[in-house]
């Protein structure tokens, strides 16, 4: 039986904004229907180990928050660039179409965090392995006021990042961060749902996602009949995928 304990710097973390051409409805629609789905049925034979994406719904989304976020974790950052020899990876890459900003939408492997949160780079925040698709995992995704300036946001998130070891469950054992100009999303990770999440990070940004993910199994495969995931009832969830033993 394969040990699926990976560190957390071999998770691609993904914040996606939809293309300005395409609506909520078929924004959602689309990610439910095909590109969710496809990520989780196609790609853990690859070595994707755990999937967890989110929906920030429209109704709390503010300026400069990703429409959606995703964590993809892989054995580590040599399997995923292999992961492109396969076939099945390759045609799930190619189903991004028109639905994204290519833009402003990215994906990348966290760092430690080192003191400073620079735009747009993701940090893990606790060196602890663990296997992310077990256990429940809280996230935040929170927009920068107004009257705060880019720069004072993130000197800010990185002055809460300093004390997140200190001020953290004790049973969370891990966490990732990732802040933009605009925004900041935080993903925890630990054993129980009744775990203290860090909800001071509230103090921070105004919250546009705040909810512990929904552990979600596809109901069928690849060649079922079936719509996909509703993304507007399961907005944040946990993917329970079949991983290859």
């Amino acid at each position: 039986m394969k040990s699926y304990t990976v560190a957390p710097d071999s998770v691609h973390v993904w914040r996606g904004y939809k293309s300005a051409q395409t609506s909520y409805a078929d924004f959602s629609k689309f990610l439910g229907s095909v590109f969710v789905p496809a990520c989780a049925l196609l790609q853990p034979n690859a070595g994707l180990c755990a999937y967890v994406p989110s929906m920030v719904p429209p109704e709390t989304k503010l300026d400069g928050v990703p429409d959606q976020t995703a964590l993809m974790f892989w054995w580590d950052q040599n399997t995923y660039n292999n992961a492109f020899k396969k076939l099945a990876v390759r045609a799930y890459s190619n189903l991004h179409g028109g639905a994204y900003d290519t833009k402003i939408s990215s994906a990348q492997f966290p760092t430690m965090f080192d003191g400073e949160v620079r735009a747009e780079e993701p940090y893990f925040l606790v060196d602890h392995d663990a296997d992310w698709m077990i256990g429940h995992i809280h996230h935040f995704v929170g927009a920068r006021r107004k009257e705060q300036s880019p720069t004072d946001f993130l000197a800010a998130i990185a002055a809460w990042t300093k004390g997140y070891g200190a001020r953290k469950d004790e049973r969370v054992d891990n966490a990732l961060l990732c802040a933009g100009n605009d925004y900041v999303a935080l993903w925890e990770h630990g054993p129980s749902s009744g775990m203290n999440f860090a909800q001071s990070i509230e103090d921070l940004a105004t919250a546009c996602l705040n909810r512990v993910a929904e552990n979600y199994m596809p109901p069928e495969g690849l060649w079922d009949d079936w719509s996909g995931i509703d993304l507007d009832e399961h907005g944040c969830v946990n993917i329970q995928l079949r991983r290859p033993k």
